[in-house]
């Protein structure tokens, strides 16, 4: 079985542990978990838990990263409770939106999430692609499907059906060709999500895939309304694909889970 490790756990020096646990539940609004004869403490809220400990030496200011998920929230939680605020949120070029929190014992915390600004990643397509904004054919549908060896997990009787109640699509074409397609589900308002993500295997490694996942990107910042939830399932190799257009897994994100087999074939 390989190792697997967990997030770390910060551990703060503070003046007083009582006291500092006092102005993360009062100011901050975590919660106090425990505290052992007055020396050591630990406060939480939701995943993010912060261990404190007594010091009796000058406190050097630390910094950490704190994911949010709505960083303009939090920060105007934060004002309204009287929080030390350094400035207002701000789009980072790294595609992060963050501001920084500081604490009463003078530590750092970055609160942070994905930012909707980021810079899409740039890669130079195939000469002679088109990406045009239609939903594929049923057959291309089932071509592709095939070519890359989705068909032991594709019903092609729903395919039909399931193509005209796409959101966005976006079709690859070479020569006149289909050899890739990708497109959006969903309710338009609350959940996207993204599948049908395929290269034909002969043009895959020339920048299709990104091409495709950028225009499919740049539809949901133009559509999706704060706070919707945008998801998609890959395989496991595939994650750092996408984790490039500002998608994670299950560690630093929902804990996505499917079944498979509630309607048997």
């Amino acid at each position: 079985m390989p190792i697997k490790f967990s997030r770390p756990v910060a551990q703060l020096p503070v003046t007083n542990v009582a006291e500092t646990q006092s102005y993360y539940r009062d100011v901050l609004g975590f919660r106090i978990d425990w505290i052992w004869e007055d020396g050591y403490g630990s406060v939480s809220r939701d995943e993010a838990t912060v261990f404190l400990c007594a010091s009796r030496g000058i406190i050097v200011p630390q910094t950490h990263i704190m994911q949010v998920g709505d960083v303009d929230a939090v920060h105007a939680e934060w004002s309204e409770s009287g929080a030390k605020l350094h400035g207002e949120p701000v789009d980072q070029p790294w595609g992060i939106r963050e501001f920084t929190l500081e604490d009463n014992n003078g530590h750092l915390f970055r609160a942070s999430q994905n930012s909707r600004k980021f810079e899409l990643p740039d890669r130079e397509p195939l000469p002679g692609l088109s990406l045009v904004h239609r939903r594929p054919t049923p057959a291309e549908h089932q071509d592709l499907i095939a070519a890359v060896g989705w068909t032991n997990f594709t019903n092609p009787e729903a395919g039909a059906a399931s193509l005209s109640q796409s959101l966005f699509c976006v079709v690859a074409e070479f020569e006149g060709t289909a050899v890739g397609m990708s497109r959006v589900i969903g309710d338009g308002q609350q959940f996207f999500y993204i599948m049908d993500v395929a290269v034909h295997p002969d043009h895959q490694g020339r920048g299709i895939g990104t091409a495709m996942m950028n225009e499919i990107v740049a539809f949901i910042h133009r559509t999706a309304p704060r706070k919707a939830l945008i998801g998609l399932f890959t395989g496991a190799n595939r994650g750092t694909f996408y984790e490039r257009f500002g998608f994670r897994g299950s560690e630093t994100s929902l804990y996505g889970m499917c079944a498979l087999e509630l309607k048997q074939a």
